[in-house]
């Protein structure tokens, strides 16, 4: 008998063993050729890639908060304008409503009203009648001006009367509220302008400087006061300070020195004192208070002529021509004269018993 061949099984067996380690060799190779490629990858990346320090870093998270800041603030925007749009909305509401309650109220008045058609025709007709009087009032009227034109036109005209002098009448008012007097003197043909506290003043420290008077209160002898004003020049250069007493009371009384003050004829020159003084006076705190002689009415109409020209408003006292310019001493002195006797009263008539005369409010300074 032949024998039988040697199972093949262990070579079989040593072949795929063989193959395996083949294809594991391959793949570690294959492995570490991908590693090598992924490395120099990475590599050329990183290079081609610009580097990033800690400041990027630090501004990118500022520019992520700053996003983050205004997300918030948009949507605090948002909120607000739907907050808004509700609000409206709900105003819109009450308006039309507090509308509507109006409208039934005024719809409620109206049905109240009742027109009596009959009489308010008859009120018509009496009106129309009235209308109807009246335009022949009117015409009337107009008629009689045109003839008496017609005989003004053919009357001859006169002309100017001599000496005839054109005036405004006074429209004397209240002077404005809170505004003080400028005061001026218009005597002997001339204007000026006097400061009565100044020469008061004057007059005051004289008093002092004579030892008369020890107090405030006090009845002096008056007749010494009136020699030292005879004997000092008391005043300025424009005025002359004298003392006269007037019922037991000394007053001063101002005199114009001579030569001052300004002329009608001084005043129509643009150099003029006056009118240099009034371009500066303010018209909403103050006017001018003239105390006016006759003997310087024309000089006092020139003044006035000047002052309506500036704005500046102004008032008037007319005084006769032996009126003298007197004053108080001023300050707190209340001086009296010794000795004074008042003279006997005069026994009066009887007068009836008349009723109480109405009160009435007095005006106050006045400017015409």
């Amino acid at each position: 008998m032949k024998r039988r061949k040697r199972s093949s099984g262990g070579a079989s067996l040593d072949s795929l063993l063989d193959t395996m380690t083949n294809v594991v060799g391959i793949l570690v190779i294959l492995l570490t050729v991908t590693q090598l490629g992924v490395g120099e990858a990475v590599e050329r990346i990183k290079e081609a890639l610009p580097e990033i320090t800690d400041e990027d870093m630090d501004r990118s998270g500022k520019k992520v908060e700053e996003l983050e800041s205004l997300l918030k603030l948009e949507k605090e925007q948002l909120q607000t304008v739907k907050d808004l749009t509700q609000q409206k909305k709900k105003a819109n509401l009450n308006d039309q409503k507090v509308l509507i309650d109006k409208l039934k109220k005024e719809l409620e008045k109206l049905k109240a009203i009742q027109i009596n058609i009959v009489a308010l025709k008859k009120q018509i007709s009496e009106r129309d009648e009235q209308v109807k009087s009246i335009e022949k009032t009117i015409v009337a009227k107009e008629t009689e001006l045109a003839e008496i034109k017609a005989k003004l036109a053919k009357t001859p005209d006169p002309g100017p009367t001599p000496d005839a002098k054109i005036v405004n009448l006074p429209n004397p008012r209240d002077a404005p509220k809170d505004a003080k007097p400028i005061e001026y003197i218009c005597r002997g043909g001339r204007v000026i302008h006097v400061d009565i506290p100044l020469l008061q003043n004057l007059a005051l420290k004289a008093i002092a400087q004579s030892r008369l008077v020890k107090a405030q209160e006090q009845a002096v002898d008056c007749d010494k006061l009136v020699k030292l004003f005879e004997n000092r020049n008391v005043g300025n250069r424009d005025w002359r300070i004298r003392l006269k007493p007037a019922g037991g009371v000394p007053y001063l009384v101002l005199e114009l020195r001579k030569g001052r003050g300004e002329t009608s004829e001084r005043l129509r020159k643009s150099t003029a004192l006056f009118r240099n003084q009034i371009q500066k006076v303010n018209p909403n705190l103050f006017y001018l208070n003239f105390r006016v002689w006759s003997d310087s009415y024309d000089t006092y109409l020139v003044a006035r002529e000047y002052t309506t020209q500036r704005g500046v408003l102004a008032g008037w006292v007319a005084l006769d021509s032996n009126s003298e310019f007197r004053v108080p001493l001023g300050g707190n002195l209340k001086l009296t004269c010794q000795g004074y006797v008042p003279p006997p009263a005069t026994p009066k008539a009887a007068v009836p018993d008349l009723p109480p005369p109405t009160q009435r409010k007095l005006p106050g300074n006045k400017i015409d």
